[in-house]
């Protein structure tokens, strides 16, 4: 592949390592397959029971106070949106139908693997953190969410729970497994699919019955740290990021890790051009902004740029950017809900001009229309990540779209759309958004 710079295998020792090893989410970082679910190269044995709790002891029952802990220790979701753990508890608590607790571990952006490796290597502490939700909110049903095709994923959910049998709680745990879609890991799809509807992103802003069924979604990452502060544990210093290069790894690595460091650990040869943050719908940022940032939220935050569900690709010195992109449009564009006019054809219309800007043909004002047409209009926020992708595109690769309006080449050195090769990391058959979940399997 061409424009993203190989890794090599991954050093002997943990990439920002902490030294406190009981706050670790990880057994160890991963190198994973090129594509699909997170499968390691090399299989890491999940951590059995006993061992979990020989590390940790048992887990405390769940209790409603449990928010109270969860805002003090400054807890967020990390699947992508980081909204405060106890602010949405205390949403959910205000209702009065009945309760869902779902653990997300459905990861849409087709490079993710962060949540899939943890699912597979410590299955228990996921589910610890769910149950502990799960009882202090009073809830009537505990789900886990997949992807259809995370059969590793499943099977480490299911050893796991057989190896519990539930004997610290009334509440069974249901394995459910959506479609294969973008969307389908989305927190409105997932409330929809759990509630016997499709997979398929609500309408934002839909006002809300107090009686009406609720459903709670947390990322299983957010879970896994729940559990760990619920034991007493200070506040993890760590994330979990899924890097691109040759390969896709998965590391852990301490908040105050540079991404320069970062990609220095892993053996980067290079520095890159640039970075994209967040996944597909994520945000350029220019290499010489990146490298001294860490990988901390908070920092990120202040410079306008998020870290999303944890993805960093970075884009080699000598590709195009503008072909990356068009390669990320079109597949936004094709990962479409089809339930209004922005995506139907918003999407596809931004997904065409960009591919002309990036040919070569001077049309960046129809693509800012065509952004303009879709931003902020779409009956869920999917369309919003494309045109915020396309933003920090042309910020970004401010040169290369002025040396493409000329139909010169990139002043990076890239010579067309292909150049990136970002094709060859998308699913090659998208799956219909509508189609619903599979049967759930209880514990």
């Amino acid at each position: 592949m061409t424009g993203l710079s190989a890794f090599p295998a991954l050093p002997g020792r943990t990439v920002g390592a902490p030294v406190d090893g009981a706050r670790r989410l990880l057994l160890r970082d991963v190198r994973l397959h090129r594509s699909g679910p997170a499968d390691p190269v090399e299989p890491v044995a999940a951590e059995p029971l006993d061992v979990h709790l020989d590390r940790l002891g048992p887990r405390p029952l769940g209790d409603p106070r449990l928010v109270d802990l969860l805002e003090a220790a400054g807890l967020t979701g990390h699947g992508g949106a980081h909204v405060a753990a106890a602010l949405r508890w205390r949403a959910v608590a205000a209702g009065a139908g009945p309760l869902t607790v779902v653990a997300n571990g459905a990861e849409s952006e087709p490079v993710a693997g962060k949540d899939g490796t943890l699912l597979r290597q410590r299955p228990h502490l996921v589910l610890d953190g769910l149950m502990l939700a799960a009882e202090s909110l009073g809830a009537h049903r505990a789900v886990v969410w997949l992807h259809g095709d995370d059969e590793g994923g499943r099977r480490a959910l299911l050893a796991a729970l057989a190896e519990r049998r539930w004997s610290d709680s009334r509440l069974p745990v249901e394995v459910l497994t959506g479609p294969v879609h973008y969307l389908a890991g989305e927190s409105s799809a997932i409330t929809r699919a759990v509630q016997g509807g499709p997979a398929l992103p609500t309408v934002r802003r839909r006002p809300s019955d107090p009686r009406a069924p609720r459903t709670l979604v947390h990322n299983v990452e957010t879970l896994a740290r729940l559990a760990l502060l619920a034991r007493g544990h200070a506040p993890a210093s760590t994330r979990l990021l899924s890097v691109l290069g040759a390969h896709r790894v998965v590391v852990e690595v301490e908040q105050a890790t540079t991404f320069g460091q970062l990609l220095a650990g892993l053996g980067w040869p290079a520095a890159p051009q640039a970075v994209l943050l967040g996944g597909y719908g994520g945000l350029w940022a220019p290499w010489e902004r990146m490298s001294h940032l860490p990988v901390d939220e908070r920092a990120l935050r202040a410079e306008g740029l998020t870290l999303g569900a944890g993805v960093v690709l970075p884009l080699a010195a000598g590709a195009c950017g503008l072909g990356a992109t068009a390669d990320l449009v079109d597949y936004l564009a094709s990962m479409s809900a089809r339930q209004c006019g922005p995506c139907r054809f918003g999407l596809p219309a931004l997904a065409d001009s960009w591919r002309a800007l990036a040919e070569g043909r001077d049309v960046l004002g129809q693509v800012l229309d065509d952004a303009g047409a879709v931003e902020g209009r779409g009956a869920c926020h999917h369309p919003d990540g494309a045109t915020r992708l396309v933003a920090s595109a042309v910020a970004t690769f401010e040169a290369d779209v002025a040396a493409h309006r000329t139909g010169r080449p990139c002043v990076a050195g890239g010579s067309g759309p292909s150049s990136a090769g970002w094709s060859s990391w998308l699913p090659s058959s998208p799956v219909p958004a509508s189609t619903g979940p599979t049967p759930g399997e209880r514990r």
